[in-house]
């Protein structure tokens, strides 16, 4: 399990407790020095070559041509920022697969037990919530009836509809 490298990480040293943050960090950091270092050459590599003039040119051509040159250093230190956030997520990859997968899947197989210990008990329970529904159901029914008569029965105690004329008769 153990390799020699240049560095001294080994799988044993990344499986140890907050290993894996630790050389994330320490990656991240060479990383980011590296990509500044490149990016600063580039500058420099980039004004220098701007500099040159070939007879004959037109117009800022020595310029295009200047960064055109420059394209392959300053994708290198794209993929060297590239890098810096790949080097961020391993820590991050490593915990949610290994250490709080276990976690997710115990509560998980808890959770399905629980389910099995009320199962026969829940069906009693849904029974009583579709009684609870028809009674509810009912209830809403008879209030809405009751507020237009305002005798709380649900019953109208008018018999028939109101002519508009007599209704207009007994407000004048």
């Amino acid at each position: 399990m153990s390799q020699n490298n240049k560095s001294g990480w080994t799988s044993e040293h990344l499986l140890r407790p907050n290993g894996t943050a630790l050389y994330a960090a320490q990656q991240r950091e060479r990383l980011r020095q590296m990509a500044n270092e490149v990016l600063g050459l580039l500058h420099e590599y980039q004004s220098a070559l701007g500099e040159i003039r070939i007879d004959g040119d037109k117009p800022l051509e020595h310029k295009v041509r200047a960064f055109r040159a420059a394209r392959p250093m300053a994708s290198l230190e794209k993929h060297l920022r590239d890098a810096v956030a790949d080097a961020g997520k391993v820590d991050t990859a490593y915990t949610r697969l290994y250490v709080e997968l276990p976690k997710k899947r115990e509560a998980r197989a808890k959770g399905k037990e629980l389910k099995k210990a009320n199962k026969g008990g829940l069906q009693g329970v849904q029974e009583a919530q579709a009684l609870n529904t028809a009674a509810s159901l009912h209830g809403i029914g008879a209030s809405v009836y009751a507020d237009q008569d305002g005798n709380d029965t649900g019953n109208s105690l008018k018999k028939g509809p109101v002519p508009f004329l007599d209704f207009l008769q007994k407000e004048a």
